[in-house]
């Protein structure tokens, strides 16, 4: 199919989902709604632009080390915002007044305190005994970064255009960096290192308004309080960090199996997949405010709208899970630019992955609102719970690797666990329905 018109359909497609979202979500404006894909498509397109550079100008073993080193900076992403995130956005919605609000932005502040300082200490650690160290150091700036990611107030408030603008303006100017470094020895590192000091920047101009900083010392709460709020948020993180190391884990375990070609085709692929996780959590940020009214107003009235975002999310996901089968090698042309000049074996070894990671968008996309649902419900212990399973099935998969397994099977463990992830979220909520 002429490159031209795949594009046209595809710009066609989202053109006509926005418009169903817009309608369903029932978001205030429609620049507020944009602002929040456009954030979200522009993080999405800045991995999938920065990965062809590292493939043309890294080595295949440098290339795995980023993907590693990255795996791991976000995982102590999770760790520094510590669930906050997630709940403060709800808060915010049901907040009366104006203190209320600001009271929440210091305490989601308090408690990613600890951890930030916890996931440093842990990050210059491993940086300090590993021979690939420096890449570690260069995550840094990541985690202070996510200490005062401001986008849970954002959200919540309809306030996100700006943060949206600037967002994209940053991320060109690293990505411009990181093209003129392209062909330096430390490109991996200026790669990491750039991306976290780009975002910290970003979230620093939004830190006043956020977090209410006139006010912050005052409204900081004591050391019980922020221990109090620790123990409510360590079920919702427990849940963040097990999802992630379902695939941490597999990445770390990846060498002892597969060949560093392998191993940057399945980093592409993994990357294009946290792409599309990204997309549906926007979508599902988007919804949050207008579910969380929704769903106080009653079970059937969250079921409805529950209902209706899903046949969405599917519809979607089904056309791009069709076009990943059926075109990978036009996908791959996005993705590399378009360059011809790949080596032959990661591309044989990205096409094969493609296609059978075409069923995985529908798979997160029908899940987001299982976790939502846990979440509203305030069932953070069938949350962590359903993560620690899922989390099992992930360890199980790579055990039977190191018993055997063959490694043509490597390909399907996204598959697996998002298939695992889908079908154990439905029956932890069936459970938790029947015993209401």
């Amino acid at each position: 199919m002429n490159h031209g018109v795949c594009r046209a359909l595809l710009l066609k497609s989202s053109t006509c989902l926005n418009f169903l979202l817009l309608f369903k979500i029932h978001f205030p404006t429609i620049s507020q709604f944009a602002a929040l894909l456009m954030l979200n498509i522009s993080n999405a397109v800045f991995q999938l632009l920065v990965i062809p550079i590292l493939i043309h100008y890294a080595t295949p073993i440098k290339l795995g080390v980023y993907f590693i080193a990255l795996s791991f900076g976000v995982l102590a992403s999770i760790l520094v915002n510590f669930g906050s995130s997630q709940t403060a956005v709800v808060e915010l919605r049901r907040a009366s007044n104006e203190n209320e609000k600001a009271i929440i932005s210091a305490e989601t502040l308090a408690v990613r305190f600890y951890p930030l300082w916890m996931a440093v200490i842990i990050t210059l650690g491993i940086a300090t005994v590993s021979d690939k160290g420096i890449y570690y150091f260069a995550i840094l700036p990541m985690l202070f970064a996510e200490f005062i990611n401001p986008q849970f107030y954002l959200t919540a408030e309809y306030n996100i255009s700006r943060y949206s603008i600037i967002n994209i303006i940053i991320r060109a100017l690293v990505l411009g960096t990181i093209y003129f470094f392209r062909n330096n020895d430390q490109l991996i590192f200026i790669s990491l290192f750039s991306s976290g000091l780009g975002m910290f920047l970003l979230n620093a101009l939004f830190f006043r308004q956020s977090f209410f900083a006139a006010h912050i010392y005052t409204l900081w709460p004591n050391f019980k309080r922020i221990i109090a709020l620790i123990k409510t948020h360590t079920l919702i993180v427990g849940n963040g960090i097990t999802v992630h190391l379902q695939q941490s884990l597999f990445l770390f375990a990846l060498p002892a199996f597969a060949s560093p070609i392998f191993l940057s085709a399945y980093g592409l692929i993994d990357k294009l997949i946290s792409s599309c996780r990204m997309m549906v959590n926007a979508y599902s940020a988007a919804v949050m405010p207008k579910a969380t009214g929704e769903h106080l107003q009653g079970i059937e009235q969250w079921r409805r709208l529950k209902k209706q975002q899903n046949s969405i999310l599917a519809l979607a996901c089904v056309c791009l899970g069709l076009v990943l089968y059926f075109f990978p090698h036009f996908i791959l042309s996005l993705l590399l630019l378009g360059k011809s000049n790949v080596d032959a074996a990661f591309m044989m070894e990205a096409t094969r992955l493609l296609k059978l990671i075409a069923v995985v968008p529908l798979l997160i996309a029908l899940n987001v609102l299982n976790v939502a649902e846990l979440i509203l419900d305030k069932k953070f212990k069938s949350y962590f719970g359903a993560g620690l399973i899922v989390l099992l099935v992930a360890v199980l998969f790579i055990l039977f690797l190191y018993l055997g397994l063959p490694n043509y099977t490597l390909g399907y463990y996204p598959m697996i666990i998002e298939g695992a992830c889908l079908v154990i979220y439905f029956l932890i909520i069936q459970s938790n329905r029947s015993n209401a």
